[in-house]
């Protein structure tokens, strides 16, 4: 599959970050603890890739190292001493998956470096001042969605030609999804699909979903992003073939756990930039200064079993642009 290309270009402040002279990558000094939090647990991949590329950073688990991975039982509103908890533990830098998360953890600490993964709006959210110079304790990696949703509509839309009406899944409770749901509406009104929206966010949710896009004989479904619908990839999987509905994604966990495909960036590979900036952080950088990385490449990932399960014959040409096909 190809890796999306960034622009790497990070200006290191002259003033070091107070804790920098005690965090140097293996120099045998103080081990480094740091915090991961996120909506939902991450997966194995997310994990491994930041461990990795910390690894490659020269910094090892029960060495020099300390990982932290917290994410609350229900929403951050339900389970607020998750994020504070963090912030107690004395982490030297947090990393937070999605945007709920660093609204979360913005609200309890001003002082903790935090590393973005996977922010759709950062700048519209608030969390920095621009993409260039953030300004303040946050910084990371930003997925923009504006161009995203009406590719993925553009996309199901060659998949399945005889496509009339589309079904939205959307979760309210992460604000990036408003952003999505309003892109991917205008999007489908350009090309001539009605819409039905619909909110989940449990596994009972999804089932009331499905069941209520398909009394409204949508012709397939878009899952907009959110950490829970990859926390209920295979759930969602099972559901849309019970009800033999095609599903478009922007993460390819749900195209491994059986969606028809997904276009979008990585996961695996924002955990392993987030290391990047964390890297750079322990080094003395200041997040004020580390400018907010973009993407410039999406990968589209196509499940042909899923597919023939549900009758569709996806296009030679749509094949031939895949970054990679489950066979």
């Amino acid at each position: 599959m190809r890796r999306r290309d960034f622009v790497k270009v990070i200006a290191v402040s002259a003033t070091a970050w107070p804790f920098a002279a005690r965090a140097q990558q293996g120099d045998g000094g103080r081990r480094v603890r740091i915090g991961i939090i996120a909506a939902v647990p991450p997966t194995p991949d997310m994990l491994k890739a930041f461990r990795d590329a910390m690894r490659d950073h020269g910094y090892v688990e029960g060495q020099n190292l300390t990982i932290d991975v917290r994410w609350p039982q229900g929403t951050f509103d339900q389970d607020p001493g998750v994020v504070t908890d963090l912030v107690k533990a004395n982490v030297d830098v947090i990393v937070a998956w999605a945007t709920p998360t660093v609204i979360a953890v913005r609200r309890a600490t001003s002082t903790i470096p935090i590393v973005m993964a996977s922010v759709g709006d950062p700048v519209g959210s608030g969390f920095v001042a621009n993409l260039a110079r953030p300004g303040g304790n946050i910084t990371g990696v930003s997925i923009i969605t504006s161009d995203l949703s009406a590719k993925l509509l553009g996309l199901f839309v060659q998949m399945i030609p005889s496509m009339r009406r589309i079904g939205l899944v959307s979760n309210s409770y992460n604000p990036n999804v408003a952003i999505q749901l309003r892109e991917s509406e205008n999007a489908a009104r350009k090309l001539g699909l009605e819409t039905r929206n619909v909110e989940a966010r449990t596994a009972e949710d999804f089932e009331r979903a499905f069941a209520s896009l398909k009394a409204a004989q949508v012709n397939g479904i878009v899952l907009l992003s959110d950490p829970v619908v990859v926390e209920y990839a295979k759930k969602i999987a099972e559901l849309a073939l019970a009800a033999q509905l095609p599903t478009a994604f922007q993460r390819r966990e749900n195209v491994e756990a059986g969606g028809l495909f997904s276009y979008g960036g990585n996961l695996a590979v924002q955990f392993k930039d987030a290391a990047y900036y964390v890297d750079r952080i322990l080094k003395g950088a200041k997040p004020a200064d580390l400018p907010v990385e973009q993407p410039t490449q999406f990968d589209f990932m196509i499940n042909m079993k899923t597919a023939k399960a549900l009758g569709i014959t996806v296009p030679p040409t749509l094949l031939s642009i895949a970054d990679e096909v489950i066979e």
